[in-house]
């Protein structure tokens, strides 16, 4: 069932002129990344995910889309199947570890028909967005006061108050009683999900940290005297292992050579380079038209096929002699 939802947001995606981007050769292939695909239309972009239960979301994958997000400036678009309880309702999202979620009728129906959705669902219940000074002209312009439309609908002039002005919002409830005394669906406030933000920061993992092997632990330290930041995703959620960003936040809005993905590599694990999964890496780099290298312990044998791509291969002892920043992006331009 789940490989038919991925198939059919293929196909969505293309019809509404989308570039996807699948990372398994093998479409059944199980996908342990944070994204089951990544779609793109001029600037925007997005990873689209599949969860067969909304309320049983691995802690790890939801980080990751979490972080991904931020740091990339991409949305996420995340399609849910049921909850503990039910299959999800259409025209409705559903908010679960402060992420949205949608049923694949609600994306096709945003898609084709530019029909977003009203409905929030949080833990507490359902609430609807409206419009509470067009709620408040077509209440007036049927001359029905607060108190009269307060007593039909079963609450107080004071909550009414609050709708129009739009400090409380009604209940999914509610606001079908009130666009029956209405007359007029005019007053729902569509919610675009394709524009969707994100209120979080990214941090980073301590367990993910404290999972770093020698070498990864001294390229650690490197970086943080140079001033880099560093995210490490030793958990699989991306195909890279280490983000790098700028410690200086003026830095990171006037370049664009950060955020810097990276592969870390050393001796004795030399196997895990293959064509597949640098063309993996290559890849996303290319899509979020962001930079990416792979740092290298010295004894590291660097195979033909990484030698003949343009990616920046940089030896640690390299990295030992850079001082700050400046110099770190001197040596990755220099290679």
């Amino acid at each position: 069932m789940i490989e038919n939802v991925k198939k059919k947001l293929d196909s969505l995606f293309k019809e509404a002129n989308f570039e996807t981007f699948f990372f398994d050769s093998n479409l059944n292939k199980r996908n342990k990344y944070c994204f089951d695909l990544l779609v793109k239309k001029e600037d925007s972009i997005f990873l689209v995910k599949v969860f067969p239960n909304i309320d049983n979301l691995n802690k790890d994958i939801v980080k990751a889309i979490k972080d991904t997000s931020l740091i990339l400036k991409s949305k996420p678009l995340l399609i849910g199947i049921k909850n503990r309880y039910q299959n999800l309702d259409d025209g409705t999202i559903y908010i679960r570890e402060d992420l949205p979620f949608i049923t694949l009728n609600t994306l096709e129906n945003i898609l084709k028909n530019v029909k977003y959705p009203y409905v929030l669902s949080q833990k507490g219940g359902k609430i609807c967005f409206i419009n509470g000074d067009l709620l408040k002209t077509l209440r007036e312009n049927k001359n029905i006061s607060r108190k009269e439309m307060a007593d039909k609908i079963g609450i107080t002039k004071r909550t009414l108050c609050s709708y129009e002005n739009e400090n409380m919002r009604p209940t999914q409830d509610i606001a079908e009683k009130i666009l029956k005394i209405l007359e007029s669906q005019s007053i729902l406030k569509k919610i675009n999900l394709l524009e969707w933000h994100l209120k979080l920061q990214p941090q980073p993992d301590d367990e993910d940290q404290g999972e770093l092997n020698i070498f990864e632990s001294h390229l650690q330290n490197i970086f943080e005297d140079i001033g880099v930041l560093t995210y490490w995703h030793k958990k699989g959620q991306l195909p890279f292992e280490l983000t790098l960003s700028s410690n200086n936040s003026e830095s990171e809005k006037i370049s664009n050579f950060y955020p810097l993905f990276s592969g870390v590599s050393q001796e004795s694990d030399s196997r895990k380079i293959t064509k597949i999964n640098l063309n993996k890496f290559l890849s996303f780099a290319k899509i979020f038209q962001k930079n990416a290298l792979f740092i290298i312990d010295n004894e590291f044998k660097i195979p033909e096929f990484v030698k003949n791509t343009n990616i920046p291969i940089i030896k640690v002892k390299k990295l030992e002699k850079v001082d700050n920043e400046k110099e770190f992006k001197a040596l990755i331009q220099e290679n």
